[in-house]
Parts: C-alpha cells; structure tokens; sequence
C-alpha cells in the first residue's frame, strides 16, 4: 500500500509539472517591432551588444503592445529591408514611416497619424535665421544631406540664387557651419536632438528655427501577416493619442508635435 500511494503521488507530481510547463492556449503572442538599424537617439537606442535598448521609437511600442495586451520584440532592420520584412510577416510593425517616402509599402496597411516628423533650420547663434521660404534664402549657403529634396527653395538653386551645400552625416552639416562653409541647415528635429546629446557644448552655440520648415506625418506599417490587425493597432495609438501619452513622449525625448 506504502508503495503504491508514492507511486500514485510520483506520477501526480509529474503530471503537475507538465501542466505548469505548457503554455496556455490563449497566451497572447508577442508584438514583433523592427526598428531601423540607422536611426539613433532620440528615436532608437542599441546597447554593446547590438540589441534596441532605449529611445522614444522603443517606448512606442512597448507602450502598443501592452494596449494590445501582450510584449513587444525589437528588432533591428537596415532602411532598405524594414517595409519589406513588415510585408513578408517577418515584423508585425514598423513605425516613423510615411507611405510618401515609400514605393514598396504604398498601398500598404498604413495605421493613424502617430508622430511628425519636423524638419528645422539651423543657424550658428547670432548669424540671420531664416524663416521663410524662398525670400529669406536668398543669397545663402544651405546644408543639406546629400540627395534630399526641398522644393520651398529648389527654384533659388535652380536659379543659383542660393547654393546647396550637401553632406552624407549630420554632424558634418553642423560642421559646415562652424567652419564657415554654409550659412544655415536644415535637419529633423530628431537629428538635431541626438547631435546636441553627442555634443552638449554645441546647444549654446546653434539657435534652432523655431517655425518648422516642413512636417511629414509618420504612421505604423502593419503586416498583412500579423496576428495583430491593422484596426486594434489603430485603436491602441487612438488610446495613446487621447490620453496625450505620445505628445508627453514626444517632450521626454526633445520633440515637438508641430
């Protein structure tokens, strides 16, 4: 009797351990995020070992999966392969993208309005900033990275009535104008953010436009594929965008929403 009630209690233990160790059925899958592999702070932070650790692109989808009642899982994606691994379902969402910057995705399962991208110009402190476009360009030398496209002023190149000065980084536009090779920049906000956290000493030396120069509303592209669909992630960023948690966002990392 001894005997067979340990064995009885053996295999009860045993069964108690499967059934702990088995997943349940309804477990919510994760929210798979790719993040681009080029954008840096404030938007996105990769730490030593190359895994997205931080910034406000990270806290956005940490904050739509658990509207969805799940986890979120970054991932890092080159430019070119991000909209591409969102549509094979290799990524459920990508976010800071415009269906106006992409021919591949156009047609696309585009969420709500999230985040704008702002577009600045900057000036050393003291030097004449322009604020409006074409008139006050008229005459300067203006940085801009290499192969973007502005077409408030491109008649004043057109007509040589201003020059383009054109770099591949930003820091180097930043560069232009301390050494006196261009008059004024124009960058994103994020750009200018993460190149005062690099460099603190320059916040004092630039003066920022306070009137944007242009503004591109960024979306979410969701997969066809996902489990998540395209109406519960609107209805999360809908959430967000109600309670003033992504304007609160916005201000934790140095951005504005207009």
């Amino acid at each position: 009797m001894r005997h067979t009630r340990s064995y009885t209690f053996h295999i009860a233990l045993v069964a108690l351990g499967c059934m702990l160790a088995i997943p349940p059925a309804h477990a919510a899958p994760p929210l798979r995020v790719a993040q681009l592999e080029s954008l840096r702070y404030p938007l996105v932070e990769v730490d030593a070992q190359g895994k997205v650790s931080g910034g406000l692109l990270k806290t956005l989808g940490d904050r739509i999966a658990e509207k969805l009642g799940t986890s979120a899982q970054h991932s890092l994606w080159s430019r070119r392969r991000t909209e591409a691994a969102v549509l094979a379902g290799d990524a459920d969402i990508a976010c800071y993208l415009s269906p106006i910057w992409s021919d591949e995705a156009r047609d696309g399962l585009w969420s709500i309005p999230v985040l704008p991208q702002i577009e600045r110009v900057v000036a050393l402190r003291g030097k004449r900033l322009p604020s409006q476009a074409p008139q006050d360009f008229k005459g300067l030398r203006v940085a801009i990275m290499l192969g973007y496209h502005y077409p408030a002023i491109q008649g004043l190149f057109d007509a040589k009535a201003a020059q383009p000065v054109e770099e591949t980084r930003v820091d180097n536009l930043f560069r232009l104008l301390l050494t006196d090779r261009a008059d004024v920049l124009i960058t994103s906000e994020a750009e200018i953010e993460g190149q005062f956290r690099q460099f603190p000493a320059q916040r004092e030396r630039f003066e920022v436009g306070k009137q944007a120069f242009t503004t591109v509303d960024t979306q979410c592209l969701v997969s066809p594929k996902s489990p998540w669909s395209l109406t519960q992630v609107n209805a999360a960023l809908k959430a967000l965008v109600s309670s003033g948690e992504i304007g609160r966002l916005a201000a934790r990392y140095g951005l504005s929403m207009r």
